[in-house]
């Protein structure tokens, strides 16, 4: 800071420059702060907007049949791999002409588990090939209660093969008692 002088007229005419200098920054540094946070925002809303836009799809067809399996026997893994849950698996035949499907599977799960951040997972494979959205989040490191999923798919025509499976991320001990899959499709 400047060195400040008594009485003399000249004095009150000397200008503090490093605090002007210094509050010009400071605007600057304001107006270069409040352009970021805003360009920040546009770049977050566009990737929310991509996101949503590649996770939501939409589909639609006629539903003439279904398929389904109940199971009340109780079966638990500590696979990270997936495997497919006990009688969660069932065949159908998609009509000609192939078209849209919906496979329902809903479950009493539970996860004991040592590590907090252990996750059990879901997905489904029709004819061994996973389907959209892929690896499903289903319950968390010790929890319990009813979960459920649906998968919209695309069906070619012919003879298929749902399989819903699951894993768990770290080992814990997932476990199923009373399930039910069902497979909406067009014969």
């Amino acid at each position: 800071m400047p060195e400040r002088r008594s009485c003399l007229p000249a004095c009150k005419r000397v200008v503090d420059s490093s605090s002007a200098t210094e509050g010009r920054v400071m605007d600057g540094r304001k107006r270069t702060r409040k352009l970021t946070i805003l360009l920040s925002g546009v770049v977050l809303a566009g990737l929310i907007a991509t996101a949503v836009a590649v996770a939501s799809i939409n589909r639609s067809g006629k539903v003439t049949n279904f398929a389904g399996k109940d199971e009340i026997v109780e079966a638990c893994t500590t696979t990270t791999n997936f495997q497919t849950i006990p009688a969660m698996s069932r065949s159908f035949t998609q009509g000609s002409g192939g078209g849209a499907g919906v496979v329902e599977f809903s479950g009493a799960l539970s996860l004991s588990a040592s590590s907090p951040s252990d996750t059990g997972f879901l997905r489904l494979t029709i004819d061994g090939v996973q389907q959209g959205p892929g690896v499903v989040p289903a319950i968390g490191a010790n929890e319990r209660g009813a979960h459920a999923f649906n998968w919209q798919v695309p069906l070619a025509a012919g003879s298929h093969t749902a399989s819903v499976q699951w894993r768990t991320d770290l080992g814990g001990t997932l476990c199923a008692d009373a399930r039910s899959m069902i497979i909406f499709f067009h014969n």
